[in-house]
């Protein structure tokens, strides 16, 4: 079976390396050529990509853009007659035209927590997180031309706990694009694959995060709103924070916790950031957070003050 994987970040290669270890040969794998990816943001992009691929003896095609969409792109598609496409972390719609090339289809995986047809579009694990929701349904499934609506391979639902952080939930759902991977070849080549037709009803769709989506406004959100998206736009993506009204100060968060008594020192009022000798905290609406991982981006030189409550934008 002649197999094309697509994919520009550690979970791509993280597929590559467990199927070369079960024995299943990878003929190409599919990235943005690294020329063109300046202009483009992906979180959590593997720099150093078609180096590990070509170690695994892999074939790397570069493509030119990122939709796929250009001549050269197509073209390569139609010489290669791929059986079998799989891809993790392309984060654009694979046309018609290329999916047509591929015997058996192009599978991807794509985990919310809301059941297909609901969930659909885009940074749904982020969103699950964000929402504080429990669980996600982690869908392995053909692409086809829509968004994410295409039948459906298999379905894991995936615990989403509470001091879980986007890369926790990541690494579980990279388990299951794995595993899940090794059963769909292994189908289709015992011509035992079954798919399942999404019913086609209204659904609720994601928009597209950034790292503007990040911001926190401890004056009008509480303290457990604020948890949560910390936790969903942590490392690799880029980070919550809040902003100081005097001088533009960004405080860059990667983890906080709630805390449930504020120690006598600490004088934190509601829409502020309190720095104590060794720590830092932020008041919300209901609560405080203690940061426990984070960054100072100072736009100037300029000494942050302690014990003293500054103002968040």
């Amino acid at each position: 079976m002649k197999i094309c994987v697509f994919g520009t970040k550690n979970s791509t290669i993280r597929l590559l390396n467990y199927l070369t270890k079960n024995k299943i040969n990878i003929d190409t794998l599919v990235v943005l050529d690294p020329r063109k990816s300046g202009s483009v943001h992906i979180s959590g992009h593997d720099s150093k990509i078609t180096t590990k691929a070509e170690d695994l003896g892999i074939n790397c095609f570069l493509a030119q853009t990122y939709s796929l969409k250009s001549d050269e792109d197509k073209n390569f598609f139609k010489t290669k007659s791929f059986d079998l496409g799989l891809c993790t972390s392309w984060q654009r719609i694979i046309p018609k035209d290329v999916l047509s090339c591929f015997r058996f289809g192009v599978f991807g995986w794509h985990g919310s927590g809301y059941e297909f047809p609901n969930g659909r579009g885009r940074s749904p694990i982020n969103w699950s997180i964000r929402l504080g929701l429990d669980l996600i349904f982690h869908n392995c499934f053909r692409y086809s031309e829509g968004v994410d609506d295409g039948d459906v391979y298999e379905t894991r639902k995936i615990t989403i706990k509470n001091n879980d952080y986007i890369d926790d939930v990541q690494e579980k759902a990279i388990e299951h694009i794995c595993d899940s991977a090794i059963r769909l070849i292994s189908d289709i080549r015992n011509n035992k694959l079954k798919l399942s037709k999404q019913i086609n009803n209204p659904f609720i769709s994601f928009p597209a995060l950034n790292e503007k989506s990040g911001q926190l406004y401890p004056s009008h959100i509480n303290v457990s709103s604020a948890r949560n998206i910390v936790r969903s736009c942590s490392h690799p993506f880029p980070g919550a924070y809040v902003t100081l009204s005097e001088n533009d100060t960004k405080i860059r968060i990667w983890r906080a916790d709630i805390i449930s008594i504020t120690p006598d020192a600490i004088q934190i009022e509601k829409g502020c950031l309190f720095f104590s000798d060794k720590e830092v905290f932020v008041g919300f609406c209901d609560g405080v957070l203690k940061l426990t991982d984070y960054e100072i981006e100072l736009e100037k030189k300029y000494k942050l003050p302690k014990n003293v409550n500054l103002r968040c934008n």
